[in-house]
């Protein structure tokens, strides 16, 4: 099981791999489909359907097993013999005809037909192979074919057996997973036992040899008939299933009708109350059923005639009498049907329905009435509880503060219900009223979208309709209501009635409009927040473009607000801000957009201005109200205020630009002048373009791939010996000159290229541990530096294992480095989860520069830290004896200890330095006392100028 799922995961591209399973479900879910309907099919269809799904079938097994063979060691240079490939092709989808014409034809025998299946895939797997032309030849394991042939064909026959036993279920989905299941095990199982020899020569390209990309043609014409399978199968299917669904929606109609019927006629069902009667042409009743006098007690002879009159409810009599001789004088035979009460022998009424139909003779003379009396007392007392229900559910909208109305638009009336009363308060809605009544009262500004939505929804014949507009109550206020209805449509599908409610939504879309305010304001400072901030300041360019005028954006920062935060707490932190904010607010025009970005950060847009220097004079009234201190209980605090500015569109025609414009200046500001306020200049560029230019060197160095990595050894300060390597990214220059990391240091920064950095480094060092495994060097494990940007992505485990996996190399031989900024950033909960991901393959992590940042005891504690790396600004004052150094040291190495962590000293270069690190407990050294960081190809030369290399796990 270890070779095959080793097969499967390191020698075949897992995109190939997913491109074969899609394959395989489409291929094997559609055969299933179409070999069951074959199934169910007359004789004169069935060989048809058959042929198509073998088809499908045999395509589906050439296509999957190819797919899988084209993504089959991607390392090497395989080309394939195009007649067997044809060969294998042919006999794939012959075998499965023969499959569908032995095993479906006639009595179905699924086993058979499934092993013909298995035969195909095993012939088809075998020609391949033979058809495969690697530079060193294939070498295959006949145990592991024959196992490989018994496991395909087994599935297959089990394949064949799902199908028979599942073809009058709805879908043969288990036929589908067994065959499916059939073509991998046979592909995957075989592969395991094929060895590729050692490469001698490329493969010479001939008449018939084609390569893997040429093949991938054939592959994707084969996918598009078994998708054209697919389609004709799927739209055949959907076919049937509407004429299925047309069938079932009419049984199900008929089905409701039985129901209601039942429902309302009880005691027909189970008393009989199906009284048969006949009537001469006159209404005289000559028969009737002996049913009748069991019921009423009126004997036989006393019901003929009129005598059944005897029995009616007498306020029934009048009406029944009338509707009779109407029929009996229009001569018309129309259906005669009346509802009446009726007397039973128990002295109760019960509800009756009498109909009758007359009878004609060959010249159309009425000869008879036959009729039918039929207890329907359990449905007029159903429909007398429908009503009540109607009039509850009114009451219970009322309660629920709905109104209902029903809009007729033959009539062009509607009728109100529900809490109208309650909520509009218009006693005229007791009443019908016109559309006009409600058009009047709708908001003018809204009417136009309400009526053209209405009449959209009319006119595209949809089932409902909603709105929401606001609404003028009878006290004179504008209320947001939300409409929702029913539109009812004849048979020619033509709206005829509309029926819905309106819903009071004034105090929702209240609450929604402060949901909207929070997500756009900052909440200590009532400000608007960032994502506000963006909004205006785009609309202040776009206004300013079409205008002709001038933008002023203004970033101020409060100086020393971190030392008042950490002296007289955050309280007093929000305080100041709280007081900046109202300034701000207070001395700023109302057209100026103040806004809070974070922090102790504010930022103004000054929208509208005639010349680039009009800003000035409001900025400075700004200034001056921010001048004067802040008080926070009996507590006067200086105020002290840095400010860049930046001109649109003088200082930048972007949004982003004119943002690091005046980030530019405001930090030039606090550096050169703190307290005063900035103007951005070209000069402040430099910075900018310095970045930049950083940013297009890591770009250049990536496209024309002059990263290398060079390693520099850790050594056991005790044994002398290697334990494994730091890989430093470096940059080959022109002329093969080695430049530093210093030299692109702002990528490291910048989320995209950062990550570019990261997998070219660790795919050219999982590279060299290959060439070196090959070479018998053991460097031990190799470290490799990880950013930020790194775990922003969330793949970073996924990417080492692609690096890995790519180069035939483990996970545990490489370790991970990280810098105290990733582990105090908002990344911290995902950096420690992925943190732990990797320990748990085996991967250590190390904390790199320790001491130098901002990282503490709680982060050592709550991040899986394994290896505390100390800064060589630290180690190189070891020699001056400086006793804050040394002290430092100390702590970090006692710390460490007492945490159960190892420590690495970088930038060893005496061997006093290397001494005094040995006798505090310093687990491992680094630096150009043992070497320099060398190029992979110096890498065995430097272990052997060392010592013997050590295996070390930390």
């Amino acid at each position: 099981m270890g070779e095959v799922l080793h097969t499967l995961i390191y020698e075949h591209n897992l995109r190939f791999v997913a491109l074969a399973v899609g394959i395989c479900a489409l291929a094997s879910l559609t055969s299933a489909g179409i070999a069951q309907y074959s199934l169910t099919e007359q004789a004169s269809s069935r060989r048809r359907w058959l042929l198509l799904g073998s088809v499908v079938t045999g395509l589906g097994i050439w296509t999957t097993h190819f797919t899988l063979l084209l993504g089959y060691r991607g390392d090497l240079d395989i080309h394939f013999k195009l007649k067997t490939v044809a060969l294998s092709l042919f006999l794939s989808v012959a075998l499965t005809v023969v499959a569908g014409c032995v095993g479906l034809l006639g009595r179905p025998r699924g086993i058979l037909a499934g092993t013909i299946i298995g035969v195909g895939i095993a012939i088809s797997h075998l020609l391949d192979l033979q058809a495969m032309l690697p530079p060193g030849g294939i070498v295959q394991d006949p145990k592991v074919n024959v196992v490989a042939v018994a496991c395909g064909m087994f599935l297959a026959g089990l394949a064949g057996h799902c199908l028979v036993r599942s073809r009058n279920h709805v879908f043969a989905w288990p036929a589908a997973v067994s065959l499916s299941a059939a073509i991998f095990a046979l592909h995957i199982i075989a592969m395991s036992g094929v060895t590729v020899g050692p490469a001698s020569n490329p493969v010479e390209p001939g008449a018939w040899i084609a390569s893997v990309d040429q093949l991938s043609i054939v592959v994707v014409a084969a996918f598009l008939i078994i998708l054209f399978g697919a389609i004709f199968y799927t739209w055949h299917s959907e076919r049937l299933a509407q004429a299925t669904a047309r069938e079932q929606s009419r049984y199900i109609r008929t089905l409701e009708v039985l129901r209601e019927t039942e429902d309302h006629h009880r005691a027909y069902i189970e008393l009989n109350p199906q009284i048969a009667w006949v009537a001469d042409p006159q209404g005289r009743v000559t028969e009737i059923a002996p049913l009748w006098s069991q019921l009423v007690g009126l004997p036989r002879e006393a019901s003929v005639g009129k005598g059944w009159a005897d029995v009616v409810h007498p306020d029934d009599i009048p009406g029944v009498i009338e509707l009779w001789r109407n029929a009996i004088e229009a001569g018309e035979g129309k259906l005669a049907d009346v509802r009446y009460r009726v007397r039973l022998v128990d002295g109760e009424y019960r509800w009756f329905r009498a109909r009758a139909r007359p009878r004609r003779n060959a010249e159309g003379t009425i000869v008879a009435w036959y009729g039918t009396l039929e207890d329907i007392h359990e449905q007029v007392l159903s429909e007398t509880a429908l009503r009540e229900s109607e009039e509850r559910y009114q009451l219970a909208s009322r309660a629920t503060n709905d109104i209902i109305w029903d809009w007729s638009i033959e009539r062009e009336r509607a009728r109100w219900a529900g809490a109208h009363q309650e909520v509009l308060g218009y006693p005229e809605l007791q009443h019908e009223t016109d559309l006009n009544w409600w058009l009047d009262r709708i908001y003018p500004e809204d009417r136009p979208r309400v009526l053209a939505s209405q009449a959209l929804a009319l006119e595209q014949g949809a089932d409902y309709w909603n709105e929401e507009y606001r609404f003028l109550n009878a006290s004179g206020d504008w209320i947001d209501v939300r409409t929702r209805c029913v539109i009812v449509r004849n048979n020619a599908g033509e709206a005829v009635r509309l029926v819905g409610s309106m819903l009071d939504v004034t105090q929702q879309k209240k609450a929604e409009a402060e949901l909207n305010w929070a997500a756009h304001h900052d909440p200590l400072t009532k400000l608007p927040n960032r994502t506000l901030y963006r909004k205006q300041k785009l609309a202040a360019i776009d206004s300013a473009a079409r205008s002709g005028t001038f933008v002023g954006l203004v970033l101020l920062d409060l100086n020393g607000f971190k030392e008042l935060n950490d002296s007289l707490g955050h309280a007093a932190g929000d305080s100041v801000l709280w007081q900046t904010a109202e300034r701000l607010r207070n001395s700023l025009p109302a057209s100026a957009t103040v806004a809070r970005l974070g922090g102790d950060e504010f930022a103004i847009i000054l929208p509208g201005l005639p010349t680039p220097d009009a800003y000035k004079e409001t900025i400075d009234n700004a200034l001056q109200a921010l001048g004067e201190p802040f008080t926070f209980g009996d507590q006067s605090i200086p105020a002290s205020v840095s400010a860049g500015v930046a001109i649109w569109p003088r200082d930048g025609g972007e949004p982003e630009s004119l943002l690091i414009a005046a980030d530019l200046a405001l930090y030039a500001s606090k550096a050169e002048m703190p307290g005063t306020v900035l103007e951005f200049t070209p000069a402040l560029k430099g910075a900018a373009e310095r970045r930049s230019g950083m940013l297009a060197r890591a770009r250049q160095a990536l496209k024309e791939d002059s990263i290398v990595p060079f390693y520099q050894p850790k050594v056991d300060l005790k044994s002398n010996r290697v334990t494994g390597c730091e890989a430093l990214l470096r940059i080959r220059g022109e002329g093969d000159r080695i430049l530093p990391p210093s030299e692109i240091s702002a990528a490291f920064s910048d989320a995209e290229l950062a990550v570019q950095l990261t997998d070219r480094m660790l795919a050219l060092v999982f590279a060299d541990l290959k060439r070196w495994k090959a070479e018998g060097v053991s460097p031990g494990r190799i470290a490799v530096n990880v950013s930020a940007a790194d775990f922003r992505q969330n793949d970073l485990l996924d990417r080492l294992r692609r690096h890995a996996s790519a180069s035939d190399q483990d996970l545990a031989s490489v370790d991970i480095e990280v810098t105290e900024t990733v582990l105090i950033g908002e990344l911290g909960p995902d950096v420690a989860r992925m943190l732990q991901e990797l320990r748990q393959l085996g991967m250590a992590v190390a904390l790199d520069d320790f001491g130098t940042g901002y990282a503490s005891l709680t982060h050592l504690q709550d991040f899986p830290v394994d290896v505390i790396k100390i800064d060589r600004s630290f180690v190189e004052r070891i020699d001056d004896n400086e006793p804050k150094a040394t002290a430092v040291i100390d702590a970090i190495l006692q710390m460490a200890n007492r945490l159960g962590m190892a420590t690495v000293a970088e930038g060893i270069e005496t061997d006093e330095q290397a001494r005094y690190l040995r006798g505090r407990g310093c687990t491992l050294g680094q630096g150009y006392l043992y070497s320099r960081p060398v190029p992979a190809t110096d890498v065995p030369r430097m272990l052997s100028a060392i010592t013997e290399p050590l295996d070390y796990s930390i």
